[in-house]
This record gives structure tokens, C-alpha cells and sequence, in this order.
């Protein structure tokens, strides 16, 4: 606030210095006179339109000291110059003034002396005086306690800066600072004063601030913060309240340094109070639900110790079962009774609807490639529709797991008096054409080469259009693919495949070459059933004749598959790409016989749930079944048989080296 009134005195000071020097040049120019015209002088690096455009004087017009007075102050404002002057000379036809500007120093260099402990750019990134800038006085002072913030967020808070300007020809100057880091200071312990249902253990895993050890030396871990003290102790009324300590009081903190030791010990003290458990709870129903109905969202029962985040999540949940229903401003308010004799606390709900509210227009903004159908197409809301949280949640959970877009926001307008709702999408694209090559080895398949070409929003129609490439030792696949996901906007998908698959078995080579087309439609929310055909060629050559048995020389030739293949999948994945949530099932039965020579079928059925643990976490369980088999007198081809083993299938296993083999140690 000094700095601020400081510039401003200046500049008051420099607008009264316009009427003494306008003054002294008046004695021989008659200012009744037109300007004739406008002469900046003294601006170097300043650029002379810039300043132009600030001074409000026009030639033509008469000369108003009040108007000279006002263009000073916004030049001065600018931050180029350290002086300004008038000067008015009388020419034929009238007035010449002339602006002179004293330019303020301009900065060549940043000098930083004594950098040791911290990376010289992060002190850098924090300074308002840069290199080729004009210099600044008034920003010294700040740069200085940025730069001593940064020390401080690093454990050093002891670190002293001294600025010093030096002079340089032509009006440049170097601006050093001088830094001091001193010694760094960590936190030597955290104590818990007051504290009797928990220990100091349990208090302190709810805290960001801790005791530093020797990991200190290479991290921040043991920093002291101050606005970390300030979360830590919201953090712990929380907790406690968590636990049914609803009066509890937490202090500020005492933080004592230890100078010679290089520690601070930070004290946290707190009066408890006493535990409270759920009394009475008590909830209003009205003809949108029942009050049974509302109850089923109450977690909290009658003796349970009382839990602010869980009874916070209930009104929310309740809330949301309105909004469900239309009612999108539905006023759900709790209160709490403390009944200090019995230690219990009495829980009343009380419910307002309000009115039923309507979807007014959708709108999208930010997809400049992606065309409005193929994000309108993923709503579960339409304009008119009575308004649905749980469905506009699962719009924007749909429209993300397209997979076209950075981020995903929906904003909510309100027209109260028409009771509607405005929705607008707003997306940020990214880039959905990729090339991608891979180069590596494996001590199953050796060098291995992968590249792909891949478009998942092919003209912003959101088409996927992919050429795949993957080659090693052991196979050379190459697979064509185009898949439109959802014909004339409906939900029907269509896709065609074109491929050449050779793998390598040690005892045989298998090759593959075919297509299929393949058609799908949604049969709910999760719920999709698929079907398709294929034409397939398929040739096994036998490596080693002299050491192969009987059964595996019975399968060399070719042989040409006609197949049908339809597929059930139940997908709850709240993301395809990063699930934390949801499962997916998939039935999958191939039946050939439909053209060609080969008569099989089979099938498999494959879970994946995901949940989140701990921490940001995920586990994933994941199991597959299947079977296969050759009917009307045909035997099961060995391409198509199960092999368990290697990265596709079973890690930490080679291919074929789990699983039944014929006498000659060929896997079956």
C-alpha cells in the first residue's frame, strides 16, 4: 500500500512540475495559440507510438494545460520513464510541444549470488524485474520477498537478501541480489497437547506437517508452512468431528525454533470435549418420497457415533434423489440437537421440493473438429425433458469416455421464472490422430516393431480408422479397421476388418489372412450385443518334420473358415481408458461352418471389475473362461485352441509352458 501511494505522490508531483514548467516556456509562446504540432523527445527504448497513443493533446487543437497534465500522468504510468517535461515554443501558425522524457534505466542483466540449495530458475520464474525490461525501483522490495519465500518453502528460514543496482553505460543497469540462504531449518517434532481418545499416531495421519528425517536432506518432506498449519487444523476439527467430537476446539499452534539446533517444534494443542452418538433420527417425507424412502439414504443409525462427513454425505445423497425427479432446487435442511445429559445427538430433516424444472436449450462450445451430433448423441437429457441430475452426470461421463476431448465441463443456467435450465457443454479437443512406433526386445519374441496410424474422431464424425503393424521373431500381424459407432446417430455401430496374421509356435507357423464386417446395437445403459462374420484363410506349416508327432502333422495344410461370432458386453467403467469403478463383462462364441471347410465352435466369458482402494489406488480382479471344440466329425484346428503362457496370457510363464502335451513334448 506504501508503494502504491508513493507512485502516486509522484506522479501528483510531476503533474505539478507541467504548470511551473509549462509556465517558463509560456513567457515567450502566446498559449492562446492552436498546436501546431507534437515532438516526443528522449524515448529511446520506449516506443514512440505507444506514447503517442497515451497523450491525448492533438495538433490542431487548442493548447489545455489540464489535458498536458493527464497525458503526463498516464505515460508516467506506463513504468518507462523516471522524469517528464513540457516544453512550449511558439512557431508560425502556432504551438510546438514538445514532451521530454527522462527514460528509466533498462535491466541487461539478472545476477543471482549464492544460489546453492535451490534451482536459480525457481527463484527466477518468482521475480517481477526481468532482463531487458525497464528497471523498477518500487520492485526490488517485492522481488526480495519473493525470493525470500522460496527459501522459506524449502525449510530456510533464516535466509537474508540484499539487492544491489549496478550502473551500467548507455543507461543500462545489472540488478543483483545477494542471497544469504543461511541454515535450513526443519521440523524437529510435532506434538499433540490435550489429546486423550487418540494418540499423537493417529492425530498425525491427518496432518500434512511432520517431523523431517533423513530424507530431508534430498526432499521438502519436514518444511514448515504456515498456511499448511492453517489446513492441518481444519483437517483435525474434521477428524475429530468424524468421530463424534462435535465441540471440539482446536488452538493455534505454538511453533518454536531452535536456532543452533536448525529445528522447529511445532504443538498442537486441543480440548476435546465429549463424544456424542445419533439420537432420534427424525425426517419429514412429502408426496415425492416417503419418509421410509428418504431414511434408506440416512448411513447413520441410532447409537452409532455420530459422523459429520457421513451425515454431510446423506443431505447430499437426499438432495440429489430431488433432483432426480425434476426438482433441481430442492432445499434439503438438517439440524442438530445436542442432548448434553444422554451425550446423543438428535437428527431432523426437513425437505422444501420447491418447483419441477426443465431442460431450456443445450448448447456446446470448444469442438472446432468434432461435429455438435457426435457429442449430442451421447446425452441422456433432451431439450423440453424434465430435468435429471443423474443422467446429466452421465452425459458428461459418456461425452469424456469418447476419448476425443482434454476436459469436459457442463455448466447449469437457471431461468427460475420459466423453471429451465440452460445447459452448456464446454470441451477442450485433443489431438485424436495418432502415429505411434515402438522399437524393443523380449526374451520371448526378441526384437519386436510396432507402429500404428490411428484416427478415433476421423473427420470429426467420430469414425475410428486404424493401420496396425506389429512385427518380431516370432509374428508379423498387419490389421486394417474402420468402425462407425453409431449409424444415423442411433445407437447401432457397424465396423469392417481387414488382416494378415503369421505367429510362430517353434514347432509350427500359423498364418491368418481374412476380414470380417461386424455390426452392433445397445441394448441400455451398459448393456451392447454385437454380431459378425468372417472369412478367414488359414495355413500351418510344420517346422520340424522329423521331430513332430503325428498329431501335430496332421495339421499342417490350409484350411478356409466361414464364421459367425456374435458377443454380449456389460461395460460400468466410469472411464475405458483410466478406470477406478465399474466392471466389464464380455461373452464372446465363434461357431464356424457357415462357408469353408472347418466346423468348430468356440466360446469364452471374460470379467474385469475395478474398485479404488487406498490413496488414488486401483485394484483390478480379472478372470476368463473358455471353451472350444470341433463338431460334425472335425476335429478342433490347433490355431484355435488354447495356449497358456507369455505376455498376451499369463505373465511370468513362456508361451506353451503351461498346459497338457502329446508324447513327443508337443503342446496341445
Amino acid at each position: 500500500m506504501k508503494r502504491d501511494l508513493g507512485g502516486l505522490w509522484l506522479a501528483v508531483l510531476c503533474t505539478s512540475l507541467v504548470f511551473f514548467l509549462t509556465s517558463i516556456g509560456a513567457d515567450a509562446a502566446d498559449l492562446s495559440l492552436p498546436i501546431k504540432e507534437i515532438r516526443i523527445k528522449g524515448a529511446v527504448r520506449a516506443d514512440s507510438n505507444t506514447v503517442r497513443y497515451y497523450i491525448h493533446s492533438k495538433p490542431g487543437e487548442p493548447y489545455n494545460s489540464e489535458t498536458v497534465s493527464a497525458d503526463i500522468r498516464r505515460v508516467y504510468a506506463l513504468g518507462f520513464f523516471d522524469e517528464i517535461s513540457i516544453d512550449v515554443n511558439e512557431d508560425t501558425g502556432g504551438l510546438i510541444v514538445t514532451y521530454v522524457f527522462k527514460e528509466k534505466p533498462f535491466v541487461k542483466e539478472i545476477i543471482l549470488t549464492g544460489v546453492k540449495e535451490v534451482e536459480q530458475s525457481s527463484v527466477e520464474e518468482k521475480l517481477k524485474t526481468q532482463k531487458g525490461t525497464f528497471f523498477r525501483q518500487d520492485q526490488v522490495p517485492w522481488d526480495k520477498d519473493r525470493i525470500k519465500q522460496v527459501y522459506r518453502n524449502k525449510g530456510f528460514y533464516f535466509t537474508e537478501v540484499k539487492p544491489v543496482v549496478h550502473k551500467l553505460a548507455d543507461n543500462y543497469v545489472n540488478v543483483e541480489y545477494i542471497i544469504d540462504e543461511g541454515k535450513k531449518i526443519t521440523i524437529g517434532k510435532v506434538v499433540f497437547r490435550g489429546n486423550k481418545a487418540f494418540t499423537d499416531r493417529a492425530l498425525q495421519a491427518n496432518i500434512e506437517t511432520a517431523a523431517g528425517g533423513w530424507q530431508s536432506v534430498f526432499s521438502d518432506t519436514g518444511a514448515y508452512r504456515k498456511d499448511a498449519l492453517k489446513t492441518d487444523i481444519l483437517r483435525l476439527e474434521s477428524f475429530y468431528h468424524d468421530n463424534g467430537y462435535l465441540k471440539v476446539r482446536m488452538f493455534d499452534p505454538e511453533v518454536e525454533i531452535d536456532k543452533e539446533k536448525g529445528q522447529i517444534y511445532v504443538t498442537f494443542p486441543v480440548s476435546e470435549g465429549n463424544q456424542y452418538r445419533v439420537g432420534e433420527i427424525t425426517i419429514i417425507g412429502d408426496d415425492v418420497y416417503t419418509e421410509e424412502e428418504l431414511l434408506e439414504k440416512v448411513e447413520l443409525e441410532p447409537g452409532d457415533v455420530f459422523n459429520r462427513s457421513m451425515f454431510r454425505e446423506s443431505v447430499f445423497d437426499i438432495t440429489d434423489m430431488y433432483s432426480q425427479k425434476g426438482y433441481a432446487f430442492a432445499n434439503v435442511i438438517p439440524s442438530l440437537d445436542i442432548k448434553e445429559d444422554t451425550k446423543t445427538v438428535n437428527v431432523k430433516i426437513r425437505t422444501n421440493q420447491g418447483r419441477k424444472v426443465y431442460i431450456g436449450t443445450i448448447t456446446i462450445t470448444g469442438n472446432e473438429s468434432t461435429r455438435d451430433r457426435v457429442i449430442r448423441r451421447e446425452f441422456r437429457l433432451n431439450e423440453g425433458e424434465l430435468f435429471n441430475s443423474a443422467k446429466l452426470r452421465r452425459s458428461r461421463q459418456r461425452i469424456n469416455n469418447l476419448g476425443f476431448f482434454d476436459s469436459v465441463e457442463i455448466e447449469q443456467r437457471s431461468r427460475q421464472e420459466e423453471d429451465l435450465i440452460d445447459i452448456e457443454v464446454k470441451v477442450v479437443e485433443r489431438n485424436t490422430g495418432q502415429i505411434s512406433f515402438a522399437l524393443g526386445y523380449s526374451s520371448v519374441e526378441n526384437i519386436l516393431v510396432q507402429g500404428q496410424v490411428k484416427w478415433s474422431n476421423l473427420l470429426g464424425r467420430g469414425q475410428e480408422l486404424s493401420v496396425t503393424l506389429d512385427s518380431s521373431s516370432r509374428r508379423n500381424d498387419f490389421t486394417l479397421s474402420f468402425t462407425e459407432p453409431a449409424i444415423f446417430d442411433r445407437p447401432l455401430s457397424a465396423g469392417i476388418d481387414l488382416y494378415n496374421k503369421t505367429y510362430n509356435y517353434d514347432s509350427y507357423e500359423s498364418t491368418n489372412t481374412g476380414g470380417s464386417v461386424r455390426m452392433g446395437k445397445s441394448f441400455g445403459e451398459f448393456l451392447w450385443g454385437r454380431i459378425g462374420y468372417k472369412y478367414e484363410r488359414n495355413q500351418v506349416d510344420i517346422l520340424k518334420h522329423d521331430l513332430a508327432s503325428n498329431y501335430l502333422l496332421a495339421q499342417e495344410g490350409n484350411s478356409v473358415i466361414g464364421a459367425v461370432y456374435p458377443s454380449l458386453t456389460y461395460d460400468s467403467r466410469n472411464d475405458p481408458y483410466s478406470p477406478s469403478a465399474g466392471q466389464r463383462v464380455n461373452t464372446f462364441v465363434e461357431v464356424s461352418g457357415l462357408g469353408g471347410n472347418e466346423k468348430y465352435y468356440k466360446t469364452t466369458a471374460e470379467y474385469t471389475g475395478y474398485r479404488e482402494i487406498y490413496l488414488g489406488f486401483v485394484g483390478m480382479f480379472h478372470a476368463k473362461i473358455g471353451k472350444s471344440e470341433g463338431y460334425a466329425e472335425r476335429e478342433l484346428p490347433i490355431f484355435k485352441r488354447f495356449f497358456l503362457g507369455g505376455a498376451r496370457s499369463l505373465r511370468g510363464f513362456n508361451f506353451k509352458d503351461i498346459g497338457p502335451k502329446d508324447a513327443s513334448g508337443d503342446t496341445i
